[in-house]
């Protein structure tokens, strides 16, 4: 279930709750290219990972999104 959503220049995060772990959806350009959950973490914890995925200090591999 999608609990919230960040975006700027063309990233975009969803902060997601699955069988009781948060997680995120990451996705560039439209495109999603990794999920993460993260066992044992809070609310926050995922929400700062979405963060910081839009904003360009997380990154994947190759995305050059930003």
């Amino acid at each position: 279930m999608i609990m919230s959503k960040f975006w700027e220049a063309g990233r975009t995060a969803e902060v997601i709750l699955e069988n009781n772990q948060w997680g995120c959806n990451y996705y560039a350009d439209g495109e999603l290219i990794a999920t993460e959950m993260y066992a044992g973490h809070s609310e926050s914890y995922a929400e700062s990972a979405a963060e910081n995925y839009v904003l360009g200090v997380k990154n994947f591999g190759q995305d050059r999104s930003l």
